[in-house]
């Protein structure tokens, strides 16, 4: 009995031994709700841990996540992980040298082969990859399938077709479209990249973007100038848009209360909460109709939803790295996809595929396909949070707002807009841009 009593005593003490040896590694994320909390446990924490004994993830969820990253990493403390909202974020870390160049793992790991070329390079900023994109997102139209059915109106492709739909709606006593920005401003940047890209084009939108000219064009301005038209016609949530949220305005969606909502594809993450059970498949994702007969359809606009770096002080860096490489595999994209549909839009080259799957999963795997494609092409845009420096990104949020309201012209906006982009160009802060092919 005593040596069997010792024995469980030796077991218990190498387990808590063994246990006490692994190095912590740890994210801080924003404050995503406990379902989707549960999700990143079971699909990333749990089986990254049970991969391996050396190192144990660690989260932490925190509601100002942007701003307490940034300052405690350039303090030379913070997370081993560094969570930012993209890319744009990143030059100001870099130049200040407290983020990891991520090269090395790059080629270790095998993520030039594995990952779509111009997403990853949205990364490559002053000569180094300074962090990881694990959420390829476009802009698009959401829509209620079963609504549509019921009113006879075809998924629409075209400007006349969307705004005939819209109209009929509004008839109707519905919303034409719900979206809102009540506690986001910057959700106005969805609507600034719309237009632009969908009105000047991805070929104007490069030039424009990688020479600092032409803000002030005859398309710029058409494009702003049209998103103001929406507004004031309420086909952009009416007189509810701010004080409507994505949460809110997809729930609308799933009443039939509106037929559209346009916004990032990330939008999938809010649906889980109303279109499931015998609603789950009438949650439809398309491209964004053609607002203008010169360009071409579909149009995506490329973005990333957030980046993960490396932190420089971190004394994890290899376990760090081994986080990012389960993250940007095919077997986490595929279970995320079936609880956490949006958000972790991996940007792998052959994006998992389910032929069983129902409901959102289905429908995100669908757009995943898509957007996939369309990157993989070459035919693709420049979403604005992605591809714009902070305060020229800050700039088109804020401004046009003004813009629909009355407060400032289209071309001063652009005005503005051209000035900062430039103080920002000679500061360093603008990324290499990839070059589509459309």
């Amino acid at each position: 009995m005593w040596k069997v009593a010792v024995a469980a005593a030796s077991v218990l003490i190498a387990v808590s031994s063994n246990a006490l040896a692994r190095e912590p590694v740890t994210l801080w994320f924003w404050g995503a709700p406990p379902n989707l909390q549960e999700a990143f446990q079971k699909v990333l924490v749990e089986p990254f841990n049970a991969s391996q004994d050396q190192y144990e993830l660690q989260m932490d969820y925190n509601n100002d996540v942007d701003n307490n990253v940034r300052v405690s990493v350039l303090a030379g403390e913070g997370p081993d992980l560094v969570y930012t909202s993209g890319p744009s974020y990143i030059a100001p870390l870099a130049k200040a040298g407290v983020l990891e160049p991520l090269e090395g793992y790059a080629e270790k790991f095998g993520w030039n082969d594995k990952l779509l070329k111009p997403v990853l390079d949205t990364c490559q900023q002053l000569g180094h990859l300074y962090c990881m994109p694990p959420s390829l997102i476009s802009d698009g139209m959401f829509y209620n399938k079963a609504l549509l059915a019921e009113k006879g109106w075809a998924v629409p492709k075209t400007l006349e077709e969307v705004e005939t739909i819209m109209k009929a709606a509004q008839a109707d006593g519905l919303y034409a479209s719900v979206t809102g920005n009540k506690g986001w401003q910057p959700v106005n940047e969805n609507y600034a990249s719309i237009f632009i890209n969908n009105i000047v084009g991805p070929t104007k939108f490069y030039d424009i973007l990688s020479t600092g000219k032409g803000w002030d064009s005859p398309e710029m301005q058409k494009a702003i100038e049209e998103s103001a038209r929406w507004f004031k016609a309420g086909y952009l949530g009416g007189k509810d848009y701010f004080s409507l949220n994505f949460d809110e305005s997809i729930s609308l969606v799933s009443q039939k209360k509106s037929p559209f909502f346009f916004a990032p594809s990330i939008g999938f993450q809010w649906a889980t909460n109303y279109f499931k059970d015998a609603t789950a498949d009438d949650f439809g994702f398309a491209p964004i109709p053609q607002l203008d007969a010169s360009q071409p359809y579909p149009i995506y606009d490329m973005g990333v939803a957030f980046t993960l770096s490396i932190n420089a002080k971190s004394k994890v860096k290899d376990g760090a790295a081994m986080v990012l490489d389960r993250i940007f595999s095919p077997e986490f994209a595929a279970e995320m996809a079936k609880v956490w549909p949006g958000y972790w839009g991996i940007p792998l080259k052959q994006f998992p595929t389910d032929p069983e799957a129902t409901g959102l999963t289905k429908s995100f795997l669908e757009a995943m396909a898509d957007m996939t494609s369309a990157v993989d092409k070459g035919t693709f845009g420049f979403k604005i949070g992605t591809f714009f420096p902070p305060a020229t990104s800050q700039v088109m949020f804020e401004d046009i707002e003004s813009v629909w309201l009355d407060k400032m012209s289209a071309a001063d906006m652009l005005k503005k807009a051209e000035t900062t982009y430039a103080d920002e160009k000679a500061q360093g802060l603008v990324q290499e841009l990839p070059k589509p092919s459309l």
